[in-house]
């Protein structure tokens, strides 16, 4: 196995190479088996096959609670301009005196 050097900037031509790899990150964070204790953090050139499997695993999880918080701001939002809210009303408040739940 090599190790690229310096000279050989592997990654920037692997970014180059397609619109699909450009955003590839220096480093990638690989979650504790625990989910207790700290992402381990290594650069993608050191990365192996497991390391990115696991680093995309961790990205999935923390996509799907961006995801079902977006959603739950989105009903929110949904919830209040079918009551009537307006764009500067405060949506919980409107919620609270207009909503279904009180």
């Amino acid at each position: 196995m090599t190790i690229f050097t310096k000279e050989t900037n592997f990654l920037e031509a692997l970014r180059k190479s397609s619109f699909s790899l450009e955003s590839l990150p220096d480093a990638i964070s690989i979650p504790d088996v625990s989910d207790e204790g700290e992402p381990e953090s290594k650069a993608l050139l050191l990365a192996t096959v497991d390391d990115l499997a696991f680093a995309q695993q961790g990205l999935n999880k923390e996509l799907s609670r961006i995801v079902q918080e977006m959603e739950s701001l989105r009903r929110v939002h949904d919830m209040a301009r079918g009551y009537g809210a307006k764009g500067a009303d405060y949506a919980l408040e409107f919620l609270r005196e207009h909503g279904e739940v009180k």
